[in-house]
């Protein structure tokens, strides 16, 4: 909330902070229906709220399934399908969810967060053939390395790119409509590693994998 507070000063009259709980369908409802109500239209949706998940499989409950996909998946749905009906009937309109590059690959130790975020991924895309017949466009974001504060206190990888080139560069693939987004550099190296030389990719994850094995028996922590 402290950088929506930060915007709400910089632009008073544009922006307006919502605290919301992205897991409860009516609060979700309540914040872009407000948004439509405003000016009267709804013209982008960006669905971002997300948690990660990296665990062995011999701590994983039923329990972090849920709110994993609680949060994750459920809250872009909810988000999703309010907005669809409004930008139906406006016959405009522009869905953007995020995803991940681990939606894309398989991670070792992240079964969970992938699966949530490749559910984002066929979704988005799926939607996008549906409805572009009627005006609507759909783009669905899947970063990697970018330094934010999920890393903690650990410093970013040295690939990673900060917030501002990470927003740069999407917002200029939304301009384009463009629907399947995956930054940095890196991370579509690696989409490209996987998609067309996998004897490689699979030992690069294999070596993850082992180290983040080790880590666990080790440190406790997968790094």
């Amino acid at each position: 909330m402290r950088e929506a507070e930060r915007l709400r000063q910089t632009y008073p009259e544009r922006v307006f902070p919502v605290l919301t709980n992205v897991t409860e369908e009516k609060q979700v409802k309540t914040l872009i229906q407000s948004a439509e109500a405003l000016e009267g239209h709804l013209d982008f949706v960006f669905n971002n709220a997300g948690a990660g998940a990296t665990i062995p499989v011999e701590q994983t409950t039923f329990e972090i399934w849920k709110k994993v996909l609680d949060l994750n998946l459920m809250g872009v749905v909810y988000g999703t399908y309010t907005a669809i009906p409004i930008m139906r009937k406006q016959g405009f309109g522009h869905i953007v969810n995020t995803a991940s590059l681990a939606g894309l690959l398989p991670i070792p130790y992240q079964p969970i967060y992938g699966a949530s975020k490749s559910a984002i991924i066929s979704m988005t895309e799926s939607l996008q053939y549906e409805l572009e017949c009627e005006g609507l466009h759909f783009s669905v974001f899947c970063p990697s390395d970018i330094k934010t504060p999920i890393y903690g206190d650990l410093p970013p990888p040295p690939q990673a790119i900060s917030v501002d080139e990470a927003i740069t560069e999407l917002l200029d693939a939304v301009e384009k409509r463009t629907l399947l987004i995956v930054l940095p550099e890196s991370a579509r190296a690696l989409d490209q590693l996987y998609r067309t030389n996998r004897p490689a990719y699979d030992q690069m994850i294999r070596d993850m994998a082992a180290q983040r094995r080790e880590n666990y028996k080790t440190k406790g922590t997968y790094y």
